[in-house]
């Protein structure tokens, strides 16, 4: 028998960690096939990001060493097989993944002998055959390697037309070993209910094959019924477009089922199929019901017509968006929209207009801004587009958000970034970026987001004049707001070190996105939190009664620690109003002796637990802001 290692290491966070699904997979297959089982024993998955010579003495005489690679542990991943390869010279070293493109930039170490392309079971099941039988390796489809002569080798490419028979690691158990060792370990797990895309977004390398595939319903709620029973608390749905079956609503109602009955799984976090909206209504409804999700997606990427034309993607129109938003308004669902910035085609103003188009259309809940990240086999990563679009790429260190603070990694991780396009120059990438902060910050998030909808209501004040305007005076106040703003802004300009995170050991020992850092100090320092409103939105009100009432109601609406009930008084009803005024245009604020009574949740007797519920863990549900349907 031929040893064979697969090697699939992650970041833990907190006490949790991802089961190894993609090798998994590939593992529960190969040994399905008889005559490969017969001939290799495979090892237990290693999974974690562990001192690497130690790693290396606990392998047995490896014939083969796999490692599934992408953004998370490219570096460790390369460092751990020189280390075999130096340790056993004949160990056959193959690295498969997203990371790994049919440009074969692997190839250039000397320590790695084989690639896999693209999806992994069959692939490798194929390879692990030709090498048993000595037969020639460009046979095998999906593949690269150096021949005798020291040339790469890229042979024709696989694209299974079928998963049907494709066993789960669940299971199968090929994961039982790992769980029984650890039970220490919160076990964090992904599940596929289809695979495949067909879309083809340039920033996206989710699938390099167009047609979905089903997985039988068996397997899918085999799979489901293995995680309650094993007590998985959090499950992400590797589906790419999760509702656009209407099977997608029966296996929701299946995941409520067996969390009524045990209790786990306790989130199912699906990606959402775009144009479904109808059906995803249903399936997020029916996952919200039990709490099992942060809410339903409003995904964008982009508002810019020049960039979604680039990116090869359409979105709902704004008019279709707000009535999806009013809808899941009325059922109590959060929703959450998503954009990428440094899409060619973007520039900064449009950029921050289109956040501020969500706001016009009702996302009051959550934006959420990524960096545009340059993938190996997505579109945007080809020579001939990067050329085309002027695109800057950046190499910076992995930014570990939401991981222990000041924790070295012995192996660093690196992202590649676009840092400027032909239409977006370095400025105003880091404008857009402070731009999108503080909107977060001040409206997501919620500290000024009952005085921005005011004043676009009732003042006339756009929302992109209001925050471009609050960002302006934070850049140049002399408080805390002026330090922490500025001192993000040079990190951003020195953004070759990628340090865009911010720390306090009062929330923790943990990373925050610089809008949750900025958030959190405002909550500990209270009296600079309103010292700014009086700086900034004061002078906009003509009426001090009305702005003294409303700074009142803004100020208690914001969740804190050490609280869990308060009640204001005031001559306006305020919580009457701003149930409705984020999208409702007939909406009126009635002059009137008003009581409110915010109620929280839970109360929380100390700043990192807080932190890392409502900020970490609840910025997509609004937890942030005390919920004013009670």
């Amino acid at each position: 028998m031929k040893n064979i290692y697969f090697i699939q290491v992650g970041f833990a966070f907190d006490k949790s960690v991802y089961l190894p699904y993609a090798t998994g997979t590939i593992v529960a297959y190969c040994k399905s096939l008889p005559d490969i089982a017969s001939e290799y024993d495979f090892k237990e998955i290693i999974f974690r990001r562990n001192d690497i010579n130690a790693i290396v003495d606990g392998m047995e005489s490896p014939y083969i060493a796999a490692f599934s690679t992408y953004v998370w542990n490219v570096e460790f991943n390369k460092a751990l097989a020189k280390a075999v390869k130096e340790r056993y010279p004949d160990c056959i070293i193959i690295f498969g993944g997203h990371s790994v493109s049919d440009r074969m930039e692997f190839l250039k170490h000397d320590y790695i002998d084989i690639l896999t392309l693209g999806e992994g079971e069959e692939v490798t099941a194929s390879l692990l055959r030709a090498l048993k039988n000595g037969d020639d390796l460009s046979g095998c489809c999906g593949i690269a390697f150096r021949d005798t002569d020291g040339c790469n080798i890229l042979t024709a490419p696989h694209c299974p037309e079928s998963v049907e028979d494709y066993p789960s690691p669940y299971l199968t158990g090929v994961f039982d070993s790992i769980i029984e060792k650890n039970p220490d370990t919160m076990f964090d797990t992904i599940i596929e209910t289809n695979r495949g895309c067909p879309y083809n977004c340039a920033y996206c390398d989710w699938s390099n094959h167009k047609k979905l595939r089903l997985f039988p319903m068996e397997k899918v709620k085999g799979e489901i019924k293995w995680l309650s029973e094993h007590k998985i608390e959090y499950c992400f749905c590797a589906d790419s477009n999760f509702g656009m079956y209407e099977r997608d609503v029966e296996i929701a109602e299946y995941i409520v089922e067996l969390n009524k009955k045990t209790g786990f799984p306790k989130v199912f976090r699906p990606c959402y199929e775009k144009n479904s909206a109808e059906r995803v209504f249903r399936i997020s409804k029916t996952l919200n019901s039990r709490g099992l999700d942060k809410g339903a997606t409003m995904a964008y990427q982009t508002l810019c017509d020049d960039a979604l034309k680039n990116i090869n993607r359409k979105n709902l129109t704004m008019e279709h968006f707000s009535g999806l938003m009013a809808d899941y308004a009325k059922a109590n669902i959060p929703t959450y929209s998503e954009l990428i910035l440094g899409l060619p085609g973007e520039t900064a103003e449009s950029f921050c207009q289109g956040m501020c188009k969500l706001l016009r259309a009702g996302q009051h809940n959550s934006i959420s801004v990524y960096y545009c990240e340059l993938l190996p086999n997505a579109p945007m990563c080809r020579p001939d587009y990067m050329k085309k679009h002027e695109i800057e790429p950046i190499k910076v260190q992995f930014n570990h958000i939401h991981s222990a603070n000041g924790k070295k990694d012995s192996v660093p991780e690196y992202s590649y970034l676009v840092r400027s396009t032909s239409t977006m120059p370095r400025d105003g990438w880091v404008y857009a970026n402070l731009f999108s902060i503080c909107l977060q910050c001040f409206h997501s998030l919620g500290l000024f987001r009952y005085f921005a909808i005011y004043a676009y209501r009732e003042l006339g004040i756009d929302y992109y004049d209001f925050y471009s305007s609050l960002l302006n005076h934070c850049l140049a106040d002399e408080g805390m707001a002026g330090t922490l703003f500025r001192e993000i802004k040079k990190k951003l300009d020195g953004s070759l070190e990628g340090d865009w995170n911010h720390s306090n050991p009062v929330f923790g020992n943990i990373t925050w996105f610089f809008e949750e850092g900025l958030y959190l100090e405002f909550l500990y320092n209270f009296d600079e939190y309103k010292k700014l409103a009086d700086s900034f939105i004061k002078p906009m009100f003509g009426d001090k009664k009305l702005y003294s009432q409303l700074l009142d109601f803004q100020v208690n609406a914001v969740k804190r620690p050490f609280e869990d009930v308060k009640t204001i008084e005031s001559d306006y009803d305020f919580a009457s109003y701003f149930r409705v005024a984020g999208s409702d245009g007939n909406a009126r604020l009635n002059e009137k002796k008003s009581s409110f009574t915010f109620t929280a949740g839970k109360k929380y007797g100390d700043w990192p637990t807080f932190a890392k519920e409502t900020v970490w863990y609840g910025r997509r549900k609004g937890a942030t802001l005390y919920p004013l349907n009670q």
